[in-house]
């Protein structure tokens, strides 16, 4: 009766550990499809931000103008 008693005992951790591992393959598939969208939309939202930032370099550049800063000369 104490083998049965050890058979059981152990069915029930081999159970509990099956279904464990599958849960947490279920969730971590579905939170790796959740976590791959938030990337991507991350890079597209770098990407917008880096073309904006070069056009603004273009802009900062094209509106520079070279002044000579100095004494004034006298004629």
């Amino acid at each position: 009766m104490n083998i049965n008693k050890i058979m059981i005992e152990a069915l029930f951790y081999l159970l509990s550990f099956i279904a464990g591992f599958v849960t947490g393959v279920l969730v971590t598939r579905n939170n790796t499809k959740k976590v791959n969208k938030v990337v991507e939309e991350a890079k597209e939202l770098a990407t917008k931000i880096d073309s904006k930032i070069d056009e603004l370099k273009v802009q900062a550049a094209a509106k520079k103008t070279v002044t000579k800063r100095g004494r004034p000369t006298s004629k």
